[in-house]
């Protein structure tokens, strides 16, 4: 490099207003290690703060990470005013370069904009299991950008944030209990009333329903071959408590049916043949 080329590129690096400066980059250095170390402290104080309360990990995730983005900014303009960059320059390039930006990642941007009001109002936290987008698993992690899903066959899906903040989204687990329902179908000869009763006996009698609400059997239809009766029972807002529960009354429901001659008949058809 010849001494006339380094001195236009000296003049270049002077019109942009940065001076580039031992001082100015030991004192960048500084100005980065003291960024890195206030958003490590603001996060031990964040999580103090939010275990003295209510321990609710999903509103320390989200204090952590909008600690991080103001911290992170706040570095990034103090590290450029260490150059010598003057404030008016900043926002200038800042405006041009955001006014780009809104156009090209206007995806990503709504997606920013759905991860700040999920982390606002907080339809659902770390830990619930949601339907959404046509998947069904437990929330993993909620980003800025997206929200991880594991489902309940062990796949990692990463939903967009814009598509959850402004579809349906199912909580599964947004309260602490859930209805399921068993149906299970009696002969057309057999007592209604008395089926019933024991349907009902068997749901008082199961470990995993609640007796609050209060367990039901309704007559659901009368179909083909049988009188359908519908088991209504109350468990725990879990998938693995859903599945076990109707589980147990499928099984139980039968035993006490055999043991008390109420059938559960086959299908049923009648073919007529021509001669």
């Amino acid at each position: 490099m010849t001494l006339e080329t380094f001195s236009q590129q000296e003049t270049g690096v002077e019109q942009l207003g940065i001076e580039l400066t031992t001082a100015s980059a030991g004192l960048a250095v500084v100005i980065i290690l003291l960024g890195f170390f206030a958003n490590r402290i603001s996060n031990i104080f964040i999580d103090r703060a939010i275990e003295s309360r209510s321990g609710d990990k999903h509103a320390a995730v989200t204090a952590k990470k909008t600690s991080a983005y103001v911290i992170y900014i706040l570095t990034f303009v103090a590290v450029l005013a260490a150059f010598g960059v003057s404030p008016s320059a900043l926002g200038a390039a800042v405006g041009l370069i955001g006014l780009g930006l809104s156009f090209a990642l206007k995806d990503m941007i709504s997606n920013f904009i759905s991860g700040l009001m999920i982390m606002v109002n907080r339809p659902f936290k770390i830990g619930d299991q949601i339907d959404a987008e046509g998947e069904i698993g437990k929330v993993e992690d909620i980003r800025i950008r997206a929200t991880d899903v594991k489902t309940f066959d062990g796949r990692k899906v990463i939903i967009p944030n814009s598509k959850l903040y402004n579809n349906t989204v199912i909580n599964n687990t947004a309260y602490n209990n859930r209805r399921f329902d068993v149906v299970v179908g009696i002969s057309y000869s057999d007592d209604i009333k008395k089926a019933k009763e024991l349907a009902k006996e068997t749901l008082e009698e199961a470990e995993t329903v609640e007796e609050d609400p209060e367990p039901q059997v309704l007559v659901d239809e009368l179909g083909g071959s049988s009188v359908n009766l519908k088991l209504r029972g109350w468990t725990d807002t879990g998938r693995a408590s859903i599945v076990a529960a109707s589980s147990e009354i499928t099984h139980l429901v039968k035993d006490k049916f055999n043991q008390n001659d109420i059938e559960i008949p086959f299908p049923i058809r009648t073919i007529y043949m021509e001669e």
